[in-house]
């Protein structure tokens, strides 16, 4: 039996990670069903990291430098 799992509709990368080194250690099976994205998702994804950048909440290299 292989399951079939719409990876698009786990929004959170974290989790997503999870499921597939989960079902990787299982040793289950699984075919992915990703949609590829649509032009409107596209502009909209680029609207929120636009956004993102003009409230100053991301990550610079120095930031990620002090972190690590």
């Amino acid at each position: 039996m292989e399951l079939i799992i719409d990876f698009d509709s786990i929004k959170d990368p974290d989790k997503k990670e999870w499921l597939l080194h989960t079902l990787k250690l299982m040793g289950i099976d699984y075919q992915a069903t990703e949609q590829p994205q649509t032009l409107a998702q596209y502009n909209e994804d680029l609207e929120a990291g636009d956004a993102e950048i003009e409230r100053g909440d991301f990550k610079t290299a120095e930031d990620l430098k002090i972190e690590s």
